[in-house]
């Protein structure tokens, strides 16, 4: 009986061996994916952090115009789709 066992254990070691390699190989890609990902967020967070101290009334004008369009596009929203408006 151990040389079934052993035979079926050995049948699934040949077919698992070739899947575990390619999830291991992935998961390095994805781990590499990940290190690369994050040294380019850092890299796009120091240059904003440059750009902000070398023009602040330029990144000022920005931000208050991206919350201008965004509260109107919100408001527009919120208003268009409230239900209707009492009439005085």
């Amino acid at each position: 009986m151990a040389t079934v066992t052993e035979s079926a254990a050995n049948a699934v070691r040949e077919y698992a061996e070739p899947l575990r390699a390619a999830v291991d190989e992935d998961v390095r890609d994805v781990r590499r994916a990940n290190t690369a990902g994050r040294r380019a967020v850092e890299d796009c967070t120091d240059e904003a952090i440059i750009r902000v101290r070398r023009h602040p009334f330029m990144s000022l004008g920005v931000a208050v115009g991206a919350g201008m369009v965004f509260g109107c596009v919100f408001g527009f929203t919120l208003g268009r789709f409230s239900g209707p408006r009492a009439t005085p």
